[in-house]
């Protein structure tokens, strides 16, 4: 018997379905998964036990891939061996036994012929499971190939959404990171810009200042220095302490300013982050949606060859039982048989009573009673 072989997105798809038990990652599965999985992929989980007989026996309860994929193949194997359809050589036996039996009927052999007709009846029996089975086992895979391909249908949908979701969180790190770098060329510039600004704005000096400056001034035309450097002296003091309060008051414009341009780039970072989050939950939102559509398409092919094959398994058995059946046969063959004679009944003579007078002809003799 030849096994099976499964192509490379089968056994793919078999493998996702396998690794989705193997919990820690060491390539085996408990024995007492094994019929989860086969309900995953549309089988009988009653086949579990069966399948586990296929394997040597030093399996330890655990199943490793290899062993999973030498099951199916087994098992498949042995479905794909049965044959549809009633064996010829059965029906041919059936159709001998059936007239050995109309002919130790005929002979009066009843006892001979009640053993055929139970032979008979064992082989229809037979048959019939035989053949039933092998149109379940036919069904079965069936709703197994469509199991299977729903699940690499599903895998590849999986794949496919993860990999455009993983390209559309590349898409939005990149703009978040130019947008970034924008801002930081944006701050320096302004940040130089605002500072040349302050550089060049004149120093405002308070009047006090500046009428200590014309006095100074003055003493130095009259060529009395020596007034003149006191009265420097205290102007300069002066300056500094005022220049210092300008230099404060830069600072404060600077920062207020370089603050608020920093609010207003944080502010479109924000509303960039909140669009690329809502975009993602709306790529999600589609993602279940399809998901269902696709599920609810599964179930629907599931539901369409279940109704399918339950018309079908009807018509088989209906078939099953027409192409077993003899009684139409037998039935032919008993009105071509000759009938046998019925045997004429002995007539029983009536007895006279003692005192009842003979009669002749229907009429009583008289005369001898007489």
């Amino acid at each position: 018997m030849t096994e099976i072989e499964y192509s490379e997105e089968e056994k793919s798809a078999l493998r996702g379905i396998f690794d989705l038990h193997d919990k820690n990652n060491s390539g085996t599965i408990p024995s007492s998964q094994l019929s989860t999985i086969l309900e995953k992929i549309g089988r009988n989980s009653d086949e579990a036990n069966d399948m586990l007989l296929l394997v040597d026996a030093e399996t330890e309860g655990t199943i490793t891939f290899q062993e999973f994929l030498s099951m199916l193949r087994k098992k498949d194997s042995e479905t794909a061996a049965l044959g549809e359809g009633p064996d010829p050589k059965v029906v041919e036996f059936l159709h001998i036994l059936d007239e050995y039996r109309v002919k130790c009927e005929d002979e009066g052999n009843y006892l001979e012929a009640g053993r055929a007709t139970k032979q008979l009846d064992t082989l229809k029996k037979q048959e019939g499971k035989r053949q039933e089975k092998a149109l379940r086992a036919r069904q079965l895979a069936e709703r197994q190939d469509v199991q299977i391909a729903h699940n690499m249908q599903y895998a590849e949908f999986n794949s496919a959404w993860d990999k455009y979701l993983e390209e559309y969180d590349q898409m939005a790190q990149m703009y978040i990171q130019q947008m970034t770098e924008r801002h930081a060329t944006t701050l320096r510039e302004f940040q130089e810009d605002l500072h040349r600004q302050l550089l060049k704005r004149p120093a405002k000096y308070s009047k006090e200042l500046l009428d200590w400056r014309r006095r100074q001034n003055m003493l130095a035309r009259q060529k009395n220095y020596a007034e003149a450097q006191k009265i420097k002296r205290i102007a300069d003091v002066m300056e500094e302490r005022e220049r210092k309060s300008i230099d404060t008051e830069n600072r404060k414009i600077f920062s207020r300013k370089e603050s608020q341009l920093r609010k207003q780039q944080q502010s479109e970072l924000q509303a960039l982050l909140k669009r690329i989050e809502g975009r993602r939950r709306e790529h999600i939102k589609q993602r279940n949606l399809d998901s269902k559509r696709l599920l609810q398409r599964n179930r629907n092919v599931q539901a369409v060859l279940e109704a399918k094959q339950s018309l079908e398994s009807k018509k088989t058995n209906d078939s099953i039982k027409a192409t077993l059946s003899m009684e139409g046969r037998s039935k032919r063959r008993s009105e071509q048989r000759e009938p046998i004679a019925p045997q004429p009944k002995a007539r029983r003579r009536k007895k006279r009573p003692q005192n009842e007078p003979l009669s002749v002809g229907g009429t009583e003799n008289t005369f001898l009673t007489q």
